[in-house]
């Protein structure tokens, strides 16, 4: 049984938005594998877009993390409306727990069912505060059970069992897994046509992340 301890909450917030989270510190901004590379991983991910897209990116993200909201908020619609859409790139979305509380959410997203991960995200981000609240009060699996109701996790038992279910446990080590190819180290980091990419710079506001994507498709002769 998944323990949701109190401790999360002196640690998990204690970062400004802009600062990605679990980051080791001033790293370099981009490093990784050869772009030849960029899909080994398999079809670990949640994907939005389309699969022939001329542009993959991955994101490794953490629902208690402020810089993944911070982006969520306010990077992401600029990319799903000019570039996800419109069948520029496919996003894949990735798992990367921080917490004992990150678990018990990406594992109540995934009961949810594939058609529904992405609104249950959605929720999570949005009740960051929340959460966050609860963790402080102990509290924090009634607040994700809440959140599980409005996504059809109906009662208790049904979202007790979602966090022990062994396939989903396994899932999410698999996904968290791949990092490790990437040299991910906090929260949100990106992969770009197989390079990875920090939170810092043109790459936490629409117009620098935007920028940076129309470069990648020019260079493919894609745009």
């Amino acid at each position: 049984m998944l323990t949701l301890s109190r401790r999360f909450a002196a640690v998990a917030f204690s970062a400004l938005a802009l600062v990605a989270c679990g980051a080791a510190g001033d790293g370099a901004g981009t490093s990784g594998a050869n772009p030849s590379e960029a899909n080994a991983d398999g079809e670990l991910g949640h994907v939005l877009g389309q699969a022939d897209a001329p542009l993959t990116i991955i994101e490794y993200a953490s629902p208690t993390c402020p810089a993944c909201k911070y982006f969520h908020d306010t990077v992401k619609p600029t990319i799903e409306e000019k570039y996800i859409s419109t069948g520029k790139v496919k996003f894949v979305f990735r798992e990367y727990p921080l917490n004992e509380i990150d678990v018990a959410a990406y594992a109540m997203a995934r009961c949810a069912g594939d058609d529904k991960f992405f609104d249950v995200l959605d929720d999570l981000f949005e009740n960051q505060e929340g959460i966050r609240y609860a963790a402080q009060n102990g509290v924090v699996k009634t607040t994700l059970g809440a959140i599980g109701q409005r996504h059809g996790i109906a009662d208790t038992a049904t979202f007790e069992a979602c966090l022990s279910n062994s396939e989903i446990r396994q899932a999410l080590a698999d996904t968290y897994a791949t990092s490790e190819k990437w040299g991910v180290e906090g929260t949100p980091t990106f992969i770009i046509d197989g390079v990875k990419h920090n939170f810092q710079g043109e790459y936490t506001t629409a117009e620098g992340f935007s920028k940076q994507i129309d470069a990648k498709l020019a260079e493919l002769g894609a745009q």
